[in-house]
């Protein structure tokens, strides 16, 4: 995928969003949008007001990282201390669809006129070791903003059973963190299909499986070994392996993730 497609494939995901989530706010009521789960975590109002200043911090980023020459240093901000500043519990929720449609649309705006070739810029993330570029900083904005919309609009801690049929990015790694370190969940099951989204760190240590299997790849870069076969891979390639078969990723770049789906009977099936 060049990098041109990168950003238009990352703005068509945010101007979706844009477009859906201030008509989504409209069906929620005004206590489920005030209601705290409890005393000290956020309400649906203040993890909006959240994905404000996440919108305002990062477009800030966007905009300086174009004019930098050399590696950009991201700076934290106090999370929990803007959103109680700001008030958001307070303001109307009408006001605060409004603001972070408008904050995103500026970011669309930018992201419109940033050059595919700076994509790579370097960035260095506020632990002052990690490194990444322009382009992880885009993708783990809408990773990001997904997760926490997800909090708001659609699931409970039982979603696989209310709607066993989809899931998005966000879902996917908020059930990931649950059970780190390990790097891979399962999220969907019928019949023999089982979708799971793996996401390995530095090196993937998997053996061969008793079943068969295709991976479709969510983003990232690098070079698939399958069998005495190697060959590279990136964003929406689907990867078949058949059961039994030694297989790996390799030398991938750090935003890699991957949908995984088994199938059929143990063994594989005939062919």
């Amino acid at each position: 995928m060049s990098e041109a497609t990168t950003i238009q494939n990352l703005s068509r995901q945010l101007a979706s969003l844009i477009a859906n989530i201030p008509i989504k706010g409209t069906h929620l009521s005004q206590e489920e949008w005030r209601r705290k789960p409890s005393p000290d975590k956020w309400s649906k109002k203040e993890i909006l007001g959240h994905l404000i200043d996440s919108a305002l911090n990062n477009l800030k980023r966007f905009i300086e990282i174009q004019f930098l020459l050399g590696t950009y240093q991201v700076v934290t901000y106090e999370q929990d201390h803007l959103v109680r500043v700001n008030r958001y519990q307070q303001q109307p929720i009408g006001h605060l669809l409004q603001m972070w449609a408008s904050v995103n649309n500026q970011i669309l705006s930018v992201w419109g006129n940033t050059k595919p070739e700076i994509l790579s810029s370097p960035i260095l993330l506020p632990d002052l070791k990690t490194k990444k570029t322009l382009k992880w900083l885009m993708q783990d904005y809408v990773d990001h903003m997904n997760y926490h919309l997800q909090q708001i609009f659609d699931y409970v801690d039982d979603w696989a059973m209310d709607w066993p049929y989809q899931v998005g990015v966000g879902k996917a790694l908020q059930e990931l963190e649950k059970v780190a370190p390990t790097r891979f969940v399962k999220l969907l099951e019928y019949g023999s299909m089982e979708v799971e989204i793996y996401v390995p760190v530095e090196e993937d240590f998997q053996q061969p499986h008793t079943r068969d299997e295709l991976y479709v790849i969510i983003s990232g870069y690098g070079t698939f070994q399958n069998g005495d076969i190697r060959h590279p891979f990136s964003p929406g390639d689907v990867l078949f392996v058949p059961a039994g078969v030694a297989h790996r990723f390799e030398e991938f770049t750090d935003d890699f993730k991957t949908w995984v789906i088994f199938y059929g009977p143990e063994g594989g099936e005939a062919h």
